[in-house]
């Protein structure tokens, strides 16, 4: 998988070889327990495993733009901080025809946030749930650049 540090650098690459560009979300929070992220499920479960907040950019839209557009779309609530880019990468998965360069994106989650809760986006109803940060436990290559949000907790 081919990865960059530049969001400049990366976008080029994605127009030179016509990738679909997608901002991901690491929306994290601190508890005591540790940092935590949030991902989500579909209800009812389809063979998409877990996932975190992710989606197209539109025209004219930044990818960091998509990212804080998508986080509030997707989970239904609004308060969401932008933390910074973490960084880009190629993801291409031939047998569901996806070619796709995703842009992640560090985002902190608003105090009031629940634990859980349910949300309709996408003709989908969408589970949402805390994973601990260490250990996320999240599908499609999603978790890319995840230890580079707290370093210093996730290297053990």
């Amino acid at each position: 998988m081919s990865t960059f540090q530049s969001l400049d650098t990366a976008r080029a690459y994605a127009q030179a070889h016509h990738l679909r560009e997608r901002a991901v979300c690491h929306i994290t929070r601190r508890t005591s327990r540790g940092p935590e992220l949030l991902v989500f499920d579909h209800v009812p479960a389809l063979d998409s495993g877990v996932q975190v907040v992710a989606g197209g950019i539109e025209a004219g839209e930044t990818p960091g733009q998509a990212a804080l557009r998508e986080a509030q779309e997707e989970t239904g609530r609004t308060g969401f901080r932008l933390e910074g880019y973490l960084g880009s990468a190629v993801w291409i998965n031939e047998p569901f025809a996806k070619r796709e360069l995703r842009h992640f994106y560090h985002l902190s989650a608003p105090a009031d946030l629940p634990d859980t809760w349910d949300h309709p986006a996408d003709d989908h109803l969408f589970r949402f749930r805390w994973e601990a940060l260490d250990a996320p436990r999240i599908d499609w290559n999603l978790n890319t650049f995840l230890p580079d949000l707290f370093p210093e907790e996730t290297s053990a």
